[in-house]
């Protein structure tokens, strides 16, 4: 089963944390949201690894407009 989701619907789950140290915001979200057509997971582009316990693993974006960013993201695997 192949599916794939709109950078409007990752960025409807994402979870908001808290701002970094220079106040920007930051958004968590799970690393089963980025699959690529043969059904495995990747690291999409301008993301970090996300280090607490809390949501388990995923990646952390650092963003003002998330939706464009994961559209940038998406685009840049292909």
């Amino acid at each position: 089963m192949k599916t794939t989701l709109t950078a409007r619907e990752i960025a409807d789950e994402a979870t908001r944390l808290d701002n970094d140290v220079n106040g920007n915001p930051r958004y968590y979200l799970p690393v089963f949201m980025f699959v690529n057509g043969a059904g495995e997971m990747y690291r999409p582009k301008g993301c970090s690894k996300y280090r607490g316990k809390r949501y388990g693993a995923g990646w952390v974006f650092q963003s003002y407009n998330l939706e464009y960013d994961i559209r940038n993201a998406l685009e840049s695997r292909v």
